[in-house]
């Protein structure tokens, strides 16, 4: 970021501060973002393997219901 006084910026000059400073911003939050949905991700992964309580390789079989 800049050290320069803004009072003896030119009006350019500003501008390409404040998107600059703008753009830094977006960086962050799409960073944030995209950290915080891996997380999410890898977490609810997670979580139904533990919630199952069953074995990495279980057979599941399912039978058919009675009808009437």
């Amino acid at each position: 970021m800049r050290t320069q006084n803004p009072e003896t910026m030119t009006p350019a000059e500003r501008d390409a501060e404040v998107a600059s400073i703008l753009a830094l911003g977006l960086a962050r939050a799409i960073h944030a973002d995209r950290s915080r949905s891996t997380r999410e991700a890898s977490d609810l992964a997670k979580s139904d393997v533990e919630r199952l309580e069953l074995p990495q390789h279980a057979d599941l079989s399912v039978s058919a219901r009675p009808r009437g």
